[in-house]
């Protein structure tokens, strides 16, 4: 060894010390407030990209490895182990076999304000949809989608929906009745999101019965809290929608989907199941994401999962799946479901 690489060595060493503590001070940081997301803004957020801070985790543990630092790339790992277990542990699902009606819901955020709705008109009509929750629908693209109405006979009032709808719903099974629900919280200044709707369903085959109520659905589209204001905004309009829908009476199945933004891993979206008493029908706790930006679209779809379907316990999903590219900065999402 050369006088140079003898002083060298130790030099290079305490560097990658320092690159390693830096990188295992910052994931330290983010996971300590992701950890407190219920409480803070930016530890909230920090949950949309759990995944991507559970693989710097691992990548500052390996970093740490190279280098030599045993004690670092110990705590990268423990840091690992803390944000990877909500992406792999076990949740709750729905009824595991029932014998009732069949259908398939499906909700998608159209991205408001574009003029092209070609491909979501398509997939929309031509993938065997039941029921169809909409967010960011507004009077201006509610005329391009006269399309759907062949498929999808039966809408909520026009008096209810209002000149530009935000949240709609199309189905093919009798609305007996449609509403708002009441008292949620809209910050319609700060840009996109909607008043819930509460739809009572009949399936085709009891029309003639009288419409006996077979099924409720839920389509939701809470703010981006792209703010502080608009994260209080969002967890409040979900706590509310959560409340109405555990107080719904018994033994009638549920449905609620949409737009939440909220991924699967914020502690207000858990909050969210726990109220309302509905499961998840991705049945897996990291499910595949679902807003992406569409600047990268066509290197990766890097997101959250914030489309979600929910059911009651009794409902069993047979089918869970995220959709195609249909031109939005969302993929659609639907669920066969079995009634009880």
């Amino acid at each position: 060894m050369t006088a140079f690489e003898f002083s060298a060595t130790p030099t290079r060493r305490k560097l990658s010390g320092s690159v390693t503590a830096a990188m295992l001070t910052a994931v330290t940081i983010a996971t300590l407030a992701r950890l407190n997301a219920d409480t803070l803004y930016y530890g909230d957020l920090i949950t949309f990209f759990l995944p991507a801070l559970f693989g710097i985790c691992l990548v500052t543990a390996v970093v740490a490895l190279i280098a030599r630092h045993r004690i670092l790339a110990a705590a990268a790992v423990v840091l690992a182990l803390l944000n990877g277990f909500p992406l792999v542990q076990p949740i709750e699902r729905a009824a595991a076999a029932t014998s009732g009606r069949e259908l398939r819901v499906a909700t998608s955020n159209i991205l408001g304000n574009r003029s092209d709705y070609g491909d979501l008109i398509a997939w929309s009509t031509k993938s065997g949809i039941d029921v169809l929750g909409q967010q960011e629908v507004s009077g201006y693209a509610l005329r391009y989608f006269d399309a759907l109405r062949t498929n999808f006979p039966y809408t909520p009032p026009a008096d209810l929906l209002g000149r530009h709808p935000e949240v709609m719903a199309w189905s093919g099974w009798k609305i007996l009745k449609a509403e708002r629900v009441k008292n949620v919280p809209i910050l319609p200044v700060f840009g996109w999101g909607g008043a819930p709707l509460r739809l009572e369903l009949a399936a085709p085959g009891e029309l003639d019965a009288g419409g006996q109520l077979a099924l409720v659905v839920y389509v939701l589209h809470p703010t981006t809290p792209r703010s502080f204001d608009q994260w209080i905004d969002r967890n409040a309009y979900l706590e509310v929608v959560a409340k109405a829908i555990a107080a719904e009476p018994p033994g009638i199945p549920i449905v609620a989907m949409g737009d939440f933004n909220t991924p699967t891993w914020s502690p207000f979206f858990q909050s969210f199941l726990k109220i309302s008493g509905l499961v998840d029908a991705s049945g897996t706790g990291w499910p595949a994401t679902t807003r992406f930006s569409r600047r990268f679209a066509k290197l990766v779809h890097f997101g959250s999962p914030v489309d979600h379907i929910l059911v009651s316990r009794d409902i069993e999903v047979k089918r869970f799946e995220v959709g195609p590219d249909i031109g939005s900065d969302h993929f659609p999402v639907f669920a066969d479901l079995r009634l009880p």
